[in-house]
């Protein structure tokens, strides 16, 4: 399994995009702990250590960024080294170029492709860099 033995915290508030994400995570060996953004994301994200990666989305609830999220979490000790990937429905012309100032590791855009996301997902666990703009 491509995925095997990696723990991917997933922040995403649509039920239907989170349930897409890990069932094919799951479906590739990972375990998936999530979390829809609510006011202990990063406590949570503490309790589900250790982690590998975080996914998350940019369009969240109460008027939080996915950004506001990003800055919690790279101003945290613990969860400062752990590569965060964007996974949105924004527009990619303008929310990559954002993102790579941020210093994000990488870009996925939705839809999700059920064909490619886990192996962008495992790209980004291997170092490599993934901007995935959504285009076939």
């Amino acid at each position: 399994m491509l995925l095997e033995n990696k723990r991917i915290f997933v922040i995403e508030d649509d039920s239907s995009n989170l349930a897409i994400i890990r069932t094919i995570l799951l479906r590739q060996g990972a375990s998936v702990p999530f979390d829809v953004w609510g006011k202990g994301t990063i406590e949570i994200i503490r309790n589900s250590m250790p982690i590998d990666l975080i996914l998350l989305d940019l369009a969240l609830p109460r008027g939080v960024s996915g950004y506001d999220v990003f800055d919690q979490i790279r101003s945290t000790p613990e969860l400062d080294k752990i590569p965060v990937v964007i996974v949105t429905a924004a527009d990619p012309s303008t929310e990559m170029v954002k993102a790579r100032k941020k210093g994000v590791n990488g870009f996925i855009s939705k839809p999700i492709k059920y064909g490619t996301f886990a192996h962008l997902v495992h790209n980004v666990l291997n170092g490599e860099a993934v901007w995935d703009d959504g285009v076939l």
